[in-house]
Order: structure tokens, then C-alpha cells, then sequence
């Protein structure tokens, strides 16, 4: 399958593949899928459904690319998991058809939220559950002054709660971050939890800034979250920009004390003296 640049493929590595996984793991250890249908929109690649599919019932990836929903197929063979090419805006799928609705990554793709939530309700059952990603657009965009060329309508975080708090009646909203991992966190305070902080070299303190911002909302109100906080990563040993920044210097001196080097030095040596006194 092509790459765009912007749909996740497993093979890619480093930060991205950390933000992509958190996610999909979030699920699972927020929700218990045992026995529940799970509808993931904009699957992609389909790895996100895959994994899904290790722990529910059943689940059915919706994409709007053909190209991606005939790779998904090719892939991925679980008997509970299957494709389908559709629209986020406008799902092929019968109402009231699954308990969990899945969707990273999808709603700043394109500019029909109300058409887009108005059709995660028609499918989910009247108790169903929905756990949704969305770029924060303040620090996604705005603080980087980067602008993602995939993105149509992204949202600041005011937008998607009052977006996602329209249509369910509970609603948890965290924020996701990168650093040596990835963590989603809850986006309260109260008696018996407090946001997490970062500190600083200087030791300057200060909250999680979410490059994410994630829902889960639904309207079964005696809901409860499994877990507050979810930390994904693959490596025991943390690398740090020192860590990199002192094996490059050292990588350097290492070179430099080759034989290769040294000859390279002293052959290039009388060219660059005819050009000094030659000024070329």
C-alpha cells in the first residue's frame, strides 16, 4: 500500500509509532471488549482494528480508501475481523450495530462533525461507548506554526469538548503526550487524582501540554474508567537528546583517530592551501 505520508504504517518507527499504539492500547485497558462489537473508523492500514480484534467480540474497520480496506484485508485474517470500504460522514453500517466506536486520528480529516457524530450515534447501541482522538489545535498548529497539509478542520480544545459533550450525556476527556514513551492522562482534578506535571531541567514545573486530546463518552451513565493514566513504551532504558548528542561526539573524536581520516586530512590538505593562497 503507498504511503501518503500521513496514514500510519507499522513499519515506521520512533515518536509516531509510540502516539499511534498508545492509543489503540488505551482502549483495550480502559474498556473491557469481551463480548462487544467495536466499529474502528478510518482503520487505515489496519493495525489498530487488528489489535482490536485480539480482544473483542468483533470489530469492523471502516475506511474510505479502497486501497487501504484491500490491504487491511490481505493483512489482517482474524475470523471476528473485517473491512469496509465508507465514509466517517456517512457509514455504510445498520443502526444500533456495535457497543464500542473507535476513531483516532479522523475527525480533522475532513469538515462534517455533526454529520460524523450524528452517524456514530445511529450505529452505536443506546449504552455504547466512544473513544475519539483529535489534534489539539493550539498546540499541534498554532504554537509550532506548522501546518499539516492532511488537515481540513482541526479543533482547539474548547471545540471537541463542547463537540464530543453535545451528543453523550458522560464524557472523560484526556491528553496525550510524547516524550521517552507516550501517556494519556486524565483531564480532571478532584479528591483522589490530580493531573500530572512535568518538570523541567531548571526544575520548573508545569502541566501536560496535549499534542492529543481524547474522549471516551457515552451515555450509560454508571460508566467507570479502568485506568486514569496509560503510559505506552517499548524500551526499558530512556535515551535522552544528551544521550544522542554525546555518542555523536564521541562518534566524531572515533573517526578522527582513523587511518582513513587522517589520510583524507593530509591529501586534501595541499588543495585547500592552494586555495587559500589563491583565494578560490
Amino acid at each position: 500500500m503507498e504511503s501518503t505520508g500521513e496514514r500510519y504504517m507499522p513499519e515506521w518507527k520512533g515518536i509516531i509509532e509510540l502516539e499511534h499504539l498508545n492509543r489503540y492500547y488505551f482502549v483495550i485497558n480502559q474498556i473491557d471488549l469481551k463480548n462487544r462489537k467495536v466499529l474502528d473508523i478510518a482503520s487505515g492500514e489496519g493495525y489498530g482494528s487488528n489489535i482490536l480484534s485480539n480482544y473483542a467480540q468483533s470489530v469492523v474497520g471502516v475506511d474510505i480508501s479502497k486501497e487501504a480496506v484491500e490491504h487491511a484485508k490481505s493483512k489482517y485474517n482474524n475470523t471476528n475481523l473485517k473491512f469496509v470500504q465508507g465514509d466517517a460522514a456517512k457509514i455504510p453500517l445498520d443502526d444500533d450495530s456495535f457497543d464500542v466506536v473507535v476513531s483516532f486520528e479522523t475527525i480533522e480529516h475532513h469538515d462534517k462533525h455533526l454529520e460524523m457524530m450524528n452517524e456514530i450515534k445511529r450505529v452505536l447501541k443506546s449504552d455504547g461507548i466512544l473513544i475519539i482522538s483529535s489534534p489539539d489545535k493550539y498546540y499541534y498548529t498554532d504554537l509550532p506554526k506548522i501546518k499539516n497539509e492532511f488537515h481540513v478542520k482541526e479543533l482547539y480544545y474548547d471545540e471537541f469538548k463542547r463537540l464530543i459533550s453535545k451528543y453523550f450525556k458522560q464524557t472523560f476527556f484526556f491528553g496525550q503526550q510524547t516524550f521517552t514513551g507516550s501517556i494519556i492522562a486524565l483531564d480532571e482534578e478532584s479528591d483522589i487524582y490530580k493531573r500530572p506535571i512535568l518538570i523541567k531541567k531548571m526544575g520548573e514545573k508545569q502541566p501536560i501540554f496535549p499534542i492529543y486530546n481524547i474522549a471516551i463518552a457515552t451515555n450509560k451513565l454508571k460508566f467507570e474508567l479502568l485506568e486514569q493514566l496509560v503510559f505506552y513504551t517499548e524500551e526499558d532504558q530512556a535515551i535522552t537528546k544528551s544521550d544522542i548528542e554525546a555518542a555523536r561526539y564521541l562518534k566524531e573524536i572515533e573517526i578522527k583517530k582513523s587511518i582513513t581520516w587522517r589520510v583524507g586530512k593530509s591529501v586534501l590538505y595541499p588543495l585547500k592551501l592552494v586555495k587559500k593562497v589563491f583565494n578560490i
